[in-house]
């Protein structure tokens, strides 16, 4: 995995925040206008590890409490590298 992987930027942004995966679970959750769970501790564990990527619903939710709108990029970039290995 390389340094702009997604997952590696996902873990990155949260550690040089100071925020425990709670702490963003909180944060991101703290969205959803229904009061619907958008994200889990355990996806984001997943998320950060490289294991799955997250739905758009939650990547949208990243990206806004991270204040980082390229993440939307970045995984779409993450989806079409997984295509082109599957082919």
């Amino acid at each position: 995995m390389n340094d702009n992987s997604f997952s590696t930027i996902l873990k990155n942004e949260r550690v040089k925040r100071g925020w425990t995966r709670i702490q963003l679970y909180v944060k991101v959750n703290e969205l959803s206008k229904k009061n619907k769970q958008i994200i889990s501790v355990e996806s984001l564990a997943r998320w950060e590890n490289g294991k799955k990527l997250p739905r758009l619903e939650a990547t949208l939710a990243l990206a806004k409490v991270y204040k980082k709108p390229e993440l939307i990029n970045l995984r779409i970039q993450a989806i079409e590298l997984i295509r082109k290995v599957a082919v």
